[in-house]
């Protein structure tokens, strides 16, 4: 049974609250709290695991705590105390505890049996959105959600080989297990903070989920061409896509944020990258000047996220229904401007982190009505949580020959 300091459960309400109450990103509160906290390796672990884990079960959690009818001047330590209870953690003594009896709250729980919006920890609103969109494989879907999500890297075979680098790994005390659904990819078994390894410093990996990598591999970019990142980011698919290139060709990647384009171009040093050009798009011109010269775009849209919910689990707190509007209408405006770029006989690929199918196949359908002229399905694929990875979709479409 895990055990919990006093230190600890602190660390943990201060990083909950700043999440949850405050309304900050939950990896920057991390950096933020653990920059300014000189905190063991072990112990980051340990806080980082029970903070997401109250961000996923929050809703079940508190459904408990309202029938308990317990008053405390700080709800978070009778949350708290009820997930050590649901969860097999111990706590320390301490008077900021109630002592609650173990068998009274296994009772509450069971009362929410098939009620699934409160065990799967989800807002009535937007876990009927998804059934009504996804059916009976929402319930499936949901219970996975609120599990802890695997620890995955991406090997970058531009500078070590998978073995090589599993084994340096395993000689370090971490073992970890190839997967079959993306080549280069290392499932790591043991909670760590690989960013301060060696070996990511040298720029042998990047942390990356499964699905994710299954994009880069979906995309099949070969060495020599010319692609486009339309939605790069931080470059995490960027720099799968230099990878699987062999760092031959030329990749271009935009995005809208120059902070985001910036740290791009330090991890593609890490990387030894040396074939990606970042460009911002700050007018309509960038993209225009582009015009049917891409061999491949890769378009990973902006998207509600419902996909990485157990690694981003404050969306389902923030997301609105309006935010699910917004997002689709920036879709569709997203793969009409950008798809111009790809020429006659190119690829697009749109992709999403998303579940639901108003974002996804709908959206897909949708611009190929409108440019059946120039466009045509090849391939989709949607990966469920419930395989164990993020929820991901992609589909490959490639513009007609005829198009000039």
């Amino acid at each position: 049974m895990l055990t919990i300091s006093l230190q600890n459960i602190e660390a943990i309400r201060f990083i909950f609250r700043q999440v949850f109450t405050e309304g900050n990103k939950s990896d920057r509160a991390f950096e933020d709290f653990y920059r300014k906290n000189n905190i063991a390796e072990r112990d980051k672990a340990v806080i980082t695991s029970e903070v997401y884990s109250l961000l996923r079960n929050w809703r079940y959690l508190h459904e408990i705590q309202q029938l308990l009818e317990i008053s405390v001047k700080d709800e978070f330590y009778l949350l708290y105390e009820i997930h050590c209870i649901i969860h097999d953690v111990a706590i320390p003594p301490s008077h900021k505890f109630n002592n609650i009896a173990r068998k009274k709250v296994q009772l509450i729980a069971t009362s929410f049996k098939g009620n699934y919006a409160i065990e799967h920890s989800m807002p009535d609103w937007l876990y009927a959105h998804c059934l009504s969109e996804l059916g009976e494989q929402w319930i499936a879907i949901s219970k996975h959600l609120i599990n802890e999500a695997p620890l995955a890297i991406r090997v970058n075979t531009d500078k070590i080989s998978k073995q090589n680098l599993q084994t340096q790994l395993r000689e370090k005390g971490f073992a970890s297990v190839f997967n079959i659904n993306a080549p280069n990819a290392l499932i790591i078994k043991q909670k760590a903070n690989v960013f301060k390894m060696l070996e990511f410093q040298q720029g042998f990996f990047e942390v990356q989920d499964v699905s994710s990598q299954m994009v880069g591999s979906f995309l099949n970019p070969q060495p020599g061409l010319r692609v486009v990142d339309g939605c790069a980011g931080n470059g995490g698919k960027t720099l799968h896509i230099s990878n699987l290139m062999q760092n031959k060709g030329k990749i271009i990647a935009l995005d809208i944020y120059q902070q985001k384009l910036d740290t791009l171009k330090k991890r593609a040093r890490r990387a030894g990258s040396s074939i990606i050009e970042t460009r911002l798009v700050d007018s309509t011109k960038v993209i225009k000047r582009m015009h049917g010269t891409a061999d491949a775009v890769l378009l990973d849209v902006p998207c509600s996220g419902l996909g990485v919910l157990r690694r981003n689990p404050e969306i389902k707190w923030r997301l609105q229904p309006i935010d699910l509007e917004n997002l689709r209408k920036t879709q569709a405006e997203i793969l009409e401007r950008y798809s111009i770029m790809v020429k006659p006989g190119g690829k697009l690929v749109y992709s999403t982190c998303s579940i639901l199918p108003s974002e996804n196949s709908l959206q897909v359908q949708a611009f190929l009505t409108k440019y059946s002229l120039e466009f045509e399905l090849i391939s989709e694929q949607f990966i469920s949580p419930v395989m164990g990875f993020d929820g991901f979709y992609m589909a490959e479409m490639k513009r007609k020959d005829s198009v000039k």
